[in-house]
């Protein structure tokens, strides 16, 4: 499913705009919401399924917001590729994630990851070779970012597989999306990037907030 989902993912930003194609994203807490109840039982609290969805909601202010139009994603649903293809990773997530809390139950918070991980590189393996007439000499070339990326996404990967074992998937899911107000401040506070940036701070707000009720 994971090579599944990026090469969907691909597809989607080369068909429509990442302006339009990234705030669906933050539809993905709310659905978890759902498929958790159904496949695990699992049944957060009201305040826990406020701050959810707080949480997707200042993560669509925050990604959207900037264009002025707050419904235009919607909108585009209907007549942009990318939106539809996304729509389906976003589904496809919300079914996965629980598969995650089933195999890392059954298994460990490193031996899950580390075997879906595995798989799906074996999986992606020849469709580079494929696409990349050159790609050994790429890897060689940028092998010190490519080690340190893999490293820290393992990292983070294991964390979150840690996360889903001990509290509800709904919850880990949302507190994700918490990298993206993290990623406005660090941009305003290191790369001067202003525009807009009363609307991110009121999605971050939303977020902050809802992380806040989760916690709570």
């Amino acid at each position: 499913m994971i090579a599944l989902t990026s090469i969907l993912i691909a597809k989607a930003y080369k068909k429509s705009d990442a302006s339009i194609v990234t705030p669906m994203f933050a539809i993905s807490p709310i659905l978890v919401l759902g498929t958790s109840f159904l496949m695990l039982g699992e049944t957060p609290s009201i305040l826990g399924v406020i701050g959810v969805i707080l949480v997707a909601s200042g993560a669509y202010v925050l990604k959207s917001g900037a264009e002025g139009d707050m419904l235009e994603p919607l909108r585009r649903l209907w007549e942009e590729r990318g939106v539809q293809i996304i729509l389906v990773v976003i589904l496809i997530y919300s079914v996965t994630a629980n598969l995650d809390k089933i195999g890392v139950n059954m298994s460990s918070p490193i031996l899950w990851p580390l075997t879906v991980y595995t798989l799906s590189s074996l999986f992606m393996l020849p469709i580079m070779a494929m696409n990349s007439g050159d790609w050994r000499n790429k890897i060689m070339a940028d092998w010190k970012p490519l080690v340190f990326l893999g490293a820290s996404g393992g990292a983070a990967v294991i964390l979150q597989m840690t996360a889903i074992k001990l509290t509800l998937v709904s919850y880990v899911v949302s507190i994700k999306r918490l990298s993206i107000p993290l990623t406005v401040l660090l941009s305003y506070l290191y790369l001067g990037e202003t525009d807009e940036f009363w609307y991110r701070i009121a999605g971050s707000v939303l977020m902050a907030a809802g992380a806040l009720l989760i916690y709570l």
